[in-house]
Order: C-alpha cells, then structure tokens, then sequence
C-alpha cells in the first residue's frame, strides 16, 4: 500500500508556490502592463475623435456667428462657407469615429489574443506540472498515449472548474 511522503507533499506545495509567484511577477504582470499601455492608447485615440469632434462644432458655431452678422450682399458666401464647414465637419467626425472603430477593434483582437495565448501558455505548464507530479506521485511514467488521455481529462476538468 502506499503512503503518503509528507515532506514530498509539502516539497510540491512549495513547488508550485513559488511557480505562482514566478508566473506573477514575470507573465502577468507584463500582459497587465501591456494590456494598461493598449487601453490608455484606446482612451487617448478616443479623447483625439473628441476633440476633433469639438473643433468641428467650434468651426461650425464660426460660420453660423458669421452668418448672422452678415449683411444681405455676403449671404451667399456665409452660406458657401456653412456648406463647406458642413462638410469639413462631417468629413472629420466620420474620420474619427473610422479611426476611432479601428483602433478598438484592432486593440480588442490584440487583448484578446494575448489573453488566449497566455492562458494557453498557463493551461500548458501547469498541465505539465501536475503530470511531473502525478508521474511522481505514481512513481512512473506511463506512456505517451496515457499521459495524453490523462492531460485531456485534466484539462476538461479544470476548464469544466472554471
């Protein structure tokens, strides 16, 4: 029958202590920092749209000031100039809001990205982990199809966990 070694438990609790706070402080820590610049980077192209959109209004009011102090020989270039203002306004917020929609989408892809493949990267090592354990454990290491099936279970199981 086989009995539990205590010191080999306490050995691979530490074990895996101290892999946590390795993982921490060289991988999670990184992809948050990265992840921060990435949203900072979204809120600043944001806060650019906002204030192009406030230019924008700011030429608009312009021309609309301009035509209301206008006399009756200038109507039709204050007019001329609200059109074109129109225009420049539109043009410019539409290119915002594209630049804007571009920078989350393509922001949102990387986060995502990176937030998968650290998982993955997790989910591979810690597999890899708790299989040294368990062929430690056992006191063998059974063969490459059963280490397989073995890592899918666990697998399956941790993500059914989660």
């Amino acid at each position: 029958m086989l009995e539990p070694n205590i010191w080999a438990i306490v050995f691979n609790i530490i074990n895996i202590i101290v892999l946590f706070l390795f993982l921490k402080k060289f991988l999670f820590k990184p992809v948050t920092e990265m992840m921060d610049k990435r949203a900072n980077s979204i809120i600043a192209s944001l806060q650019d749209a906002d204030d192009k959109k406030a230019e924008a209004m700011k030429i608009k009011n312009e021309y609309e000031e301009e035509l209301i102090h206008a006399g009756e020989k200038a109507s039709s270039l204050i007019k001329e100039a609200k059109e074109r203002a129109e225009a420049e306004y539109n043009r410019k917020l539409v290119e915002a809001k594209e630049d804007a929609s571009k920078v989350i989408t393509e922001a949102n892809k990387i986060i995502e990205l990176e937030r998968k493949k650290s998982l993955e990267s997790a989910q591979a090592e810690i597999a890899g982990i708790a299989m040294l354990a368990a062929a430690k454990v056992i006191g063998k290491n059974i063969d490459d199809d059963t280490n397989k099936q073995f890592l899918g279970d666990f697998l399956k199981e941790v993500g059914a966990a989660k």
